[in-house]
């Protein structure tokens, strides 16, 4: 919920962050005639709901995070919880008519539907087309890489939607502003930080555990600089598993 997004720390300037927010931009002054879906998708851990969270503070967007179990019925409670009402009930036309009412008094307040992929392939996704034609407010969807291609299956979605962002992998620049962020004070060495980037393959999630590490690495050796062999080599960067096959008799 919005409540607690406002807890949320502003993240790193990360150019997912400062994708979405344009994206956000984009949508809230776009034409009135044209449609009003987007799609931000890409791997998991690339950063795209902590992007997501910061955007939605920014344009003060209504959040909603999808699960494996959402509903019709769920999503539409949760979307009008979002939009202020307190005690939402009713039939699903009921309840999504309520919510294109509140969406309709405010048109320029995005939903984002964050890990849109669970229900991206359910019939009810068209609800979200619903809800922007007749409310004209933006409604943004996220999540993993195949939200794209499920979406293909409903062509009143896929066709409406105007925007299309890919979440990238996490490059140098980005690592210095992590590093920034969450090791002030603390120099990572070229080889570390080479390192790091290449077995995490730019995943963000996972270059920030290991930037928690650094920090431990730092505290116990009692120095501000860390180089590979001072955090424990390659060996102890933490990323991707690899897992061997059994093999059956």
């Amino acid at each position: 919920m919005m409540t607690e997004l406002l807890k949320v720390n502003r993240p790193a300037p990360l150019k997912n962050v400062a994708a979405f927010s344009t994206l956000l931009a984009k949508m809230v002054d776009r034409d009135p005639d044209l449609p009003g879906l987007a799609v931000f998708s890409g791997r998991s851990g690339d950063g795209k709901t902590k992007s997501a969270v910061y955007g939605a503070n920014k344009y003060l967007a209504a959040y909603v995070e999808c699960g494996q179990f959402t509903t019709a019925r769920s999503l539409l409670m949760q979307i009008l919880i979002e939009l202020g009402e307190t005690h939402p009930r009713g039939s699903i036309e009921e309840l999504k008519t309520n919510a294109i009412m509140l969406m309709v008094a405010d048109p320029r307040r995005p939903l984002i539907i964050d890990e849109a992929h669970f229900i991206a392939k359910k019939r009810f996704v068209d609800l979200l087309r619903e809800l922007t034609d007749k409310s004209g407010a933006p409604v943004i969807m996220i999540g993993e890489e195949m939200l794209p291609k499920y979406l293909e299956e409903f062509e009143r979605v896929h066709n409406r939607v105007l925007e299309w962002l890919l979440a990238v992998p996490c490059d140098a620049e980005d690592f210095g502003l992590l590093v920034a962020n969450r090791c002030p004070g603390i120099e990572i060495a070229s080889d570390l930080a080479a390192a790091i980037l290449d077995k995490t393959k730019g995943n963000t999630r996972r270059i920030v555990v290991n930037l928690t590490k650094v920090v431990e690495a730092s505290q116990i050796l009692g120095t501000k600089k860390i180089d590979l062999a001072a955090f424990g080599g390659v060996g102890a960067i933490f990323s991707a598993p690899k897992f061997t096959p059994r093999k059956f008799a």
